[in-house]
């Protein structure tokens, strides 16, 4: 059962092996003593034996209720002086001292316990023990007020110890719970903005299939080809609108801000001024597409935006007035590629703590939100680099949807 126990908590077995070994060098203490043939000495007999035995294996509770465990040893302890075994017994009588100082919750009791346990043990032991036919161990009486203050001196500073360490982990714990309270926060702001222009995207889609079907009414009879064109737009920016709606109901929505409504929503054709507008402030900036360039979602031109935007915004924070940046947007069959690569100073630039801040949270809600992919790290010969890919489900379709786009505007 104890070895069961102690295989989940080693302080148990700690607790049997230091009772064991206490017991064990308290017989040889009694033995030796006795063996020593000193007169006016009682012999050691069996209730010595058994006194000593009781007073060590008491020591197993120590941790649990050291002013019992301190009470009884005293008590072995007393009982053995007065019976004039001879024996100080130092190595019993130091440890439940030490595990009052060190383990009692209750520190009054603890101190006025061990005040009078320690009182009583020198008391007694002058009237017996150190009291020898050659006059009084003074030296002796020194040297176990010594030990004595020592063991209790050890105590405490263990459990001061031990409290610092309770203490550290304990902010520490408190530290961990705080960021991430802020990170969910950080998600849960981040979500509502993307919602908020997933919902701007959607509510222009619905304008451009009102304005469509309109125009698709007044030329059916007259223009039947132009109308069927008009029609299949209007499919495709309502199917794309479905998407986008779909994706919306993930994430929460703030619609405490109107004004944001009111706002047209950004797109690939914005990341020019964006990339100038950086340039402008001392970081030279070049804009590369490679690739076909084609008509996509608004919601992905939004994601690819605010992406691009959102490593720009670091570039200029982190990367410092001597660097330079590259945003790279590559159109392939299945997907866009946003890059964002800067020659600054690396790690030390700060992008290495945005891993739970709010710009690269936004940055991964919008890459999940259309199951893309997000990286983000120190690159090889310095600098950082971000690459984000967004996949494309169709592209034919997107195509005419921005026809659909100019046709409604």
């Amino acid at each position: 059962m104890i070895i069961r126990r102690g295989a989940t908590d080693p302080r148990l077995l700690v607790d049997v092996v230091v009772a064991v070994v206490v017991a064990v060098l308290s017989v040889i203490d009694v033995a030796a003593t006795s063996a020593s043939g000193r007169p006016g000495l009682r012999p050691a007999d069996g209730l010595a034996y058994a006194l000593v035995i009781v007073g060590s294996l008491n020591l197993f509770w120590r941790r649990r209720a050291p002013i019992a465990v301190l009470a009884a040893v005293s008590a072995v302890l007393i009982a053995m002086y007065l019976r004039e075994y001879g024996v100080l017994l130092s190595v019993l009588g130091l440890p439940a001292l030490y595990a009052v100082a060190a383990h009692e919750a209750h520190r009054r009791w603890g101190w006025s316990a061990m005040v009078i346990a320690s009182g009583a043990l020198v008391a007694t032991a002058s009237v017996t023990v150190l009291d020898k036919d050659d006059g009084f161990a003074a030296l002796t009486a020194l040297s176990m007020g010594a030990f004595m203050t020592a063991a209790i001196v050890a105590g405490v500073l263990v459990r001061n110890r031990q409290r610092i360490f309770v203490d550290t982990a304990r902010r520490a714990a408190a530290a961990e719970a705080d960021r991430l309270a802020e990170a969910e926060r950080a998600v849960a702001i981040e979500r509502r903005r993307i919602a908020r222009e997933m919902h701007d995207v959607v509510a222009h889609s619905m304008s451009v299939i009102a304005v469509q079907a309109a125009a698709g009414r007044e030329i059916v009879h007259g223009d039947p080809d132009r109308a069927a064109e008009v029609f299949v737009r209007i499919e495709s920016v309502g199917r794309e609108a479905l998407a986008e709606l779909r994706r919306m109901l993930g994430v929460l929505r703030d619609t405490g801000d109107g004004a944001a409504a009111l706002t047209p929503q950004p797109g690939l054709a914005d990341l020019a001024a964006a990339v100038a507008h950086l340039s402008a402030s001392g970081v030279a900036t070049d804009l590369v597409v490679d690739g076909p360039q084609r008509g996509l979602a608004p919601g992905i031109e939004l994601a690819a935006y605010r992406i691009a935007q959102e490593a720009l915004t670091n570039v200029r924070k982190h990367a410092g007035r001597a660097a330079s940046a590259t945003v790279r947007i590559t159109y392939r069959t299945g997907s866009l590629v946003v890059e964002v690569t800067d020659d600054g100073c690396g790690d030390t630039n700060g992008w290495s703590r945005l891993g739970a801040g709010q710009g690269l949270i936004g940055m991964r809600e919008r890459v999940e939100i259309y199951g893309g992919q997000l990286s983000a790290g120190s690159r090889p010969n310095g600098g950082f680099a971000v690459r984000a890919v967004l996949p494309i489900v169709d592209d034919s379709r997107h195509g005419s949807v921005n026809g659909g786009r100019e046709a409604g505007s």
